[in-house]
């Protein structure tokens, strides 16, 4: 099976990622991890609350073998029926042991055991950590007066091993472990449940724009999860980019359609006219408009390929260079001149500036200039003049580009509509696209330049182009 990497290349065996199973590691690995450590807070809490129990019960128990001492009068003397009792220990083993300070040992089943610090009479019992045969142990001591003996004191203690303690808090443990891992369990269920049911809100997303595959509707709206939101959004965008592009593809269908019909249904009618023809006469002269259609077919082609470049969408992040108006634009005014002169036209050009910086994309510059002079030398007469200037307004510091020439002109009511796709004012020359103007609009609008039309000072057409000034100015 193969799965597509983020570059698009497909790689086999390896499984597309789950937002499922991401979200469920997310969760429920720091989960576990939290319980596994509550485990062990909870083993260290119950070995803590049981020392607690089993001292308060030696320490109990060591008072009540001191009052039995000194209501016995026995001088820490015992019977064996109460030693019995007191070595009773079925979890584990107890030590006792009653120590007078004048005469050491009375009674005790463990030599070795006895307080760790002298004692005062009459003071609460110290518990303390001890090891008896070998065996570590918690041990109480009290200290009482001796009733048999005026003056000597009794130190009574008593410990036990640790066993009853851990068994206590194992118990404790394996109670929590097998409520811990029910909770697990349910709570592994309940995630799984959680999780798919809340993925169940991407349903929604997805079945509209399965719908609008064709349609490329808008799919973000207030039933998307905000988690997802700027995702629908960005596929918004491609949609709209896509859309914009499908127009375009369709308006350039519909335009090229438009454009060369005529001249083809006009080759194809002067080809058979040549193929048809009964003299030399008759042949040159339908290849004469052959080669006329073929020369405007062309010029039809490229004019819309121009178009569709100058409104194909661009990136956001399209890149302005840093160009020079009265730099650049009089190589390219020069390199028109020969073409200029077959046609028997006056170019020129006319600057007033050492320096007029624009931003703009590379290569827009020498189509507006290409356009604007074709349109000019159009319809420029025979011996006419044609002038390009570039200036910069020293209000605002807008960098100007202008072309006049002594053509016939457009009518004032006309003004407005030169730029529209396909418009050519009456009286035109023939041969004309109408496409020149429109794409020096276009590229006009992507550079934030102002298009304006008027009457030259030449008696013709006057096209200036105003561009935003630089930040710098410079």
């Amino acid at each position: 099976m193969l799965f597509a990497t983020p570059s698009g290349t497909p790689v086999a065996g390896r499984r597309p990622p789950s937002l499922r199973r991401r979200l469920l590691a997310y969760v429920l690995l720091p989960s576990l991890a939290m319980m596994v450590v509550a485990t062990i807070v909870a083993y260290v809490l119950a070995l803590h609350y049981a020392n607690a129990v089993h001292d308060r019960d030696l320490v109990w128990s060591t008072l009540g073998l001191s009052d039995a001492i000194e209501d016995g009068h026995s001088n820490g003397r015992l019977s064996g029926e109460a030693r019995a009792l007191l070595e009773f220990n079925p979890g584990g083993r107890t030590f006792y042991s009653v120590r007078s300070i004048r005469h050491g040992l009375m009674e005790g089943s463990a030599q070795e055991l006895g307080p760790p610090l002298a004692m005062v009479a009459g003071q609460v019992p110290v518990l303390y950590d001890d090891v008896v045969a070998g065996l570590p142990v918690r041990a109480a001591a009290v200290s009482i007066w001796s009733p048999t003996e005026q003056g000597d004191r009794l130190v009574v203690s008593m410990a036990e091993t640790l066993d009853n303690r851990h068994l206590v808090a194992r118990e404790i443990l394996a109670l929590t472990l097998a409520v811990e891992t029910v909770l697990i369990v349910a709570l592994l269920l309940l995630m799984w449940r959680g999780v798919a049911f809340g993925l169940r809100i991407l349903d929604a997303p997805i079945a509209n724009m399965a719908a609008s595959g064709r349609t490329l509707a808008p799919l973000s709206d207030q039933a998307i999860p905000a988690e997802i939101l700027p995702l629908t959004r960005e596929i918004d965008r491609l949609f709209e980019r896509v859309q914009a592009l499908l127009t375009l593809q369709e308006r350039f269908v519909a335009d090229a359609a438009h454009q060369l019909r005529t001249p083809l249904a006009g080759l194809a009618m002067h080809v058979e006219r040549a193929r048809a023809a009964t003299s030399e006469q008759e042949r040159q002269a339908a290849l004469a408009h052959v080669q006329a259609l073929t020369s405007r077919a062309t010029r039809n082609a490229t004019q819309l390929l121009s178009l569709a470049r100058a409104q194909a969408p661009q990136p956001a992040f399209a890149e302005l260079v840093r160009t020079d108006l009265a730099r650049d634009v009089p190589p390219l005014v020069a390199a028109r001149v020969p073409e200029a002169i077959e046609h028997g036209v006056d170019l020129g050009y006319e600057g007033e500036c050492d320096a007029a910086p624009v931003l703009g994309q590379p290569g827009a510059l020498q189509d507006v200039v290409d356009n604007l002079v074709d349109n000019a030398m159009r319809h420029a007469p025979p011996g006419g003049t044609i002038t390009v200037g570039v200036h910069v307004d020293e209000d605002s510091g807008s960098s100007c580009l202008t072309v006049d020439d002594n053509g016939p002109g457009v009518p004032d009511a006309m003004l407005s509509r030169l730029g529209e796709r396909f418009f050519r004012a009456p009286g035109a020359v023939e041969g004309g696209s109408g496409l020149g103007l429109a794409i020096v609009r276009r590229i006009a609008e992507r550079h934030g330049a102002h298009l304006a039309f008027g009457r030259s000072l030449l008696g013709g057409l006057r096209v200036e182009l105003r561009f935003p000034p630089t930040e710098d100015g410079r």
